[in-house]
């Protein structure tokens, strides 16, 4: 069910025009219906479109935007262009992705709590766990352009923020708690995992995030075992957003544009 191929039709980040002032679902999709299918198209034609007191001011932000996009180091000015809602259209055009998930359940005083922090980019995970080397996560997502989490905005990055000042993140961040929501899938992420057909290994199935804790208790009291099957389970955390990201953004696009046919 996730074996979902994103293609060049699913780039929907210069197809995007609800940073304009006054454009907003309806009148994207309007744009979308005249022809008008990406930001070049817009200065073009696009903007006579547009009432009268939107036009100039369009015409200015898609300028702000191709420049931005442009230039080598202005994707943190863009994905402060487009709301954060709509950041899911920065993939797949910002390939470099990292996925991103903490666990938490430690000492208040040690690391605000935090105990685990899991990287994947797609290729190998990168764990920072509180007794051996967390404090390397501060500068270990620079060179990357996205980052995904699930519920992030609520608590994996406010969390990381507060115990890491100057904690280096990425200019783009997906949520996929609410592009999945979209999609009409809801609750936590272990629930949609099964929905969608992901399995993890028989060692963390079916655990959680009071198993989290428990397994780290258990590995400050000395239990062989007990911090590797948490490193296991939170891996698989940061494993499976990125097959979820893929059938997200490529379901979510595929829905909208077939909107403007």
């Amino acid at each position: 069910m996730l074996d979902y191929e994103l293609n060049q039709r699913h780039d929907l980040l210069r197809r995007t025009f609800l940073h304009l002032p006054g454009v907003g679902p309806r009148r994207e999709l309007a744009l979308w219906r005249a022809g008008v299918t990406d930001w070049e198209e817009f200065l073009v034609r696009g903007a006579a479109l547009l009432p009268a007191r939107l036009r100039e001011p369009g015409r200015a932000m898609v300028a702000r935007s191709l420049a931005a996009l442009a230039e080598p180091d202005g994707l943190a000015g863009l994905a402060g262009l487009i709301p954060p809602a709509e950041h899911w259209r920065f993939y797949p055009r910002c390939g470099r992705v990292v996925a991103l998930d903490i666990e938490t359940g430690g000492s208040p005083e040690d690391w605000g709590g935090v105990t685990v922090v899991g990287l994947y980019d797609g290729r190998e995970v990168a764990q920072f766990v509180a007794d051996r080397n967390i404090w390397l996560i501060k500068d270990a997502m620079k060179g990357y352009d996205v980052v995904v989490t699930f519920a992030g905005t609520s608590f994996d990055l406010p969390v990381l923020r507060q115990v890491f000042p100057g904690l280096h993140l990425p200019p783009v961040h997906i949520d996929l708690r609410w592009v999945l929501k979209r999609l009409g899938l809801t609750g936590g992420l272990k629930r949609i995992e099964r929905v969608l057909g992901l399995r993890r290994p028989e060692e963390v199935e079916g655990l959680g995030g009071y198993e989290a804790v428990w397994l780290w208790r258990r590995h400050l009291a000395g239990e062989a075992g007990a911090l590797e099957r948490l490193l296991l389970y939170n891996a698989q955390d940061v494993i499976n957003l990125l097959p979820l990201l893929r059938w997200a953004v490529g379901n979510l696009a595929s829905r909208l544009l077939a909107r403007a046919t």
